[in-house]
């Protein structure tokens, strides 16, 4: 069976209560789909730290996709495939 690889870094392991999962990957399943997914599966803390509106994330998390930096409003018709792995990370700030 296809699937997909979710890593969760500091802040988003302590909102969805994991570090990793692991989630079967459908047919044509895009980045979009799995964020529908696990809003769904993690709630609304979940989605209003990913989200600042429904199509746009926020500026304070970054997505990587198979260890390179990806824009989600560019890409959210990027089609997942068997062994992906998806990370999360919280965009850190300094001054």
């Amino acid at each position: 069976m296809s699937s997909i690889k979710i890593l969760f870094l500091s802040l988003l392991a302590d909102i969805t209560g994991i570090d990793e999962i692991t989630l079967p990957a459908e047919n044509k399943t895009t980045l979009k789909d799995l964020l529908e997914e696990l809003k769904t599966k993690f709630g609304k803390d979940f989605e209003s730290t990913i989200f600042i509106s429904e199509d746009k994330l926020s500026k304070y998390i970054i997505l990587s996709l198979n260890g390179k930096e990806i824009r989600f409003s560019e890409n959210y018709e990027t089609l997942l495939q068997d062994g992906d792995e998806l990370a999360f990370l919280p965009a850190i700030a300094g001054g």
